[in-house]
């Protein structure tokens, strides 16, 4: 079983969070219009998945474990929406080629390996129209989990488990951690354009710690 299945099976909703994520909104407010086409990588328990659904644009959102389809599905008919979702890995896209208007993830890239990074960028590029746009929203290496979260480095910039527990995040299995340089190669080297990076700082317990995410945008 892996530790999302297991997650969604002990804590149910309260292993994700229940409204979407701020940057995503930000972007797709900003670069999507009514109808457009949008897929969700790693939808969860559908927390991003509902909002996209109640904004009008056509939802469709993919993801590995079984629970967390349960859990999106009940989550859209609390909100009263529509998704298509499927179970599938992110390596492989069950989908056509030049299919969507935009192509979204919220920390769900960053738990594949550094090397498999790629080929879901690949995947990415491949699914989006002409000009279709890439959101991600995925760790960076400057945060305080990754420098003393007690984890070991499996590739790089990935580790097995931010195994210390007084560490934001911890026991999400293997994490990536990326830095500006690294996103920019990869997501040029996939074939992307007009790719832009931005970092957020969140800090926790109290400012004791912190956390950088990259707020990475790019076009096809």
């Amino acid at each position: 079983m892996n530790i999302w299945e297991q997650q969604y099976k002990d804590k149910g909703f309260e292993s994700q969070r229940e409204y979407p994520n701020e940057s995503l909104i930000a972007f797709v407010k900003g670069n999507c219009k009514k109808g457009d086409k949008i897929l969700e990588l790693g939808c969860g328990s559908g927390a991003n998945l509902w909002f996209l659904a109640k904004e009008g644009y056509e939802t469709h959102g993919l993801d590995y474990s079984d629970t967390g389809i349960k859990y999106c599905e009940k989550m859209l008919k609390k909100w009263g929406v529509k998704a298509k979702i499927k179970k599938a890995n992110m390596l492989k896209l069950p989908y056509n080629n030049d299919e969507f208007d935009s192509i979204v993830d919220v920390v769900s890239i960053q738990h594949l390996l550094f090397k498999d990074h790629l080929t879901c960028l690949k995947e990415v590029y491949r699914c989006l129209k002409n000009g279709g746009k890439f959101f991600s929203y995925h760790l960076g290496e400057n945060s305080i989990s990754y420098t003393h979260g007690g984890g070991k480095l499996i590739d790089k910039n990935t580790i097995d488990n931010i195994s210390d527990k007084t560490k934001p995040l911890a026991n999400n299995g293997k994490t990536c951690f990326l830095s500006r340089n690294d996103a920019y190669n990869l997501l040029s080297e996939a074939g992307f354009k007009n790719i832009k990076i931005d970092k957020i700082t969140r800090s926790y317990n109290n400012q004791e710690f912190y956390i950088e995410y990259l707020v990475i945008k790019a076009e096809k």
